[in-house]
């Protein structure tokens, strides 16, 4: 079974930098975060039930992806905490995939709001990354999913995260 090492989130923490950086380091396949996907070929415009689309799509990416390794950046996790921030609630399915999620498989890299946030036309929550940072630990703690949390700016945010990859994930094996 796949060993899966996801990035999650408050918006502009550097996930996306992050994970790909990440995925050429240790040759690991790399599944893109859908909603940016999504949400360019509708104007950045969406509503509670693209959320569940989004979900979908990324859910299928990662179950139809078989590499021995592979890094997410992002997961269902975050279109939850998402869900629940903007509209006050999340679609059952959405919960229902995540109930199907294998902790012995999953280690979470999350990353704290602790750089400078970037405008990004689909970022909406400047204000918010504190919240939001707290809100995805409290989920990661109550589903009992392993994580770490990673900190820093520059080179030293990506020497962080290397090293709790090398003792946290790979050293799993």
């Amino acid at each position: 079974m796949p060993r899966k090492l996801i990035l999650i989130g408050p918006e502009s923490t550097g996930k996306t930098t992050l994970s790909i950086h990440l995925a050429k380091l240790y040759n690991f396949d790399l599944i893109t975060e859908h909603s940016r996907e999504y949400l360019s070929k509708k104007s950045n415009s969406y509503n509670y039930e693209d959320l569940k689309k989004i979900a979908t799509h990324q859910n299928q990416y990662e179950k139809n992806n078989n590499s021995e390794k592979i890094i997410l950046d992002t997961d269902l996790l975050t279109i939850k905490i998402w869900s629940e921030f903007k509209y006050g609630s999340c679609d059952s399915e959405i919960e229902k995939i995540i109930s199907t999620y294998d902790r012995n498989n999953r280690y979470y890299l999350l990353l704290k709001n602790d750089i400078k946030w970037e405008y990004d036309p689909l970022r909406e929550n400047k204000n918010d990354r504190s919240e939001i940072f707290l809100l995805h630990k409290k989920l990661l703690q109550n589903k009992r999913f392993n994580f770490s949390i990673i900190r820093g700016t520059g080179i030293n945010r990506i020497n962080n995260a290397i090293k709790v990859v090398e003792e946290r994930f790979l050293s799993k094996n």
